[in-house]
């Protein structure tokens, strides 16, 4: 599978994750995007992308 699991990062640099298993990420706007999960959940989050490692299927978004 190539689900991917989406941290926020704050500006203390913690890392929380904020969902599991995202199948698609969608541009919204301006810093602002929609996680969809493999389930079919959805959530917007807003975030700068710091990184993205499909290898370890970690996306980290930065809080801004």
């Amino acid at each position: 599978m190539c689900e991917s699991n989406v941290f926020l990062k704050k500006q203390d640099g913690t890392e929380t994750l904020i969902m599991e298993n995202v199948a698609a990420i969608t541009p919204l706007g301006t810093n602002t995007f929609l996680l969809k999960g493999l389930l079919g959940d959805r959530q917007e989050i807003t975030g700068r992308i710091e990184d993205i490692n499909l290898m370890a299927h970690k996306i980290v978004l930065v809080a801004v």
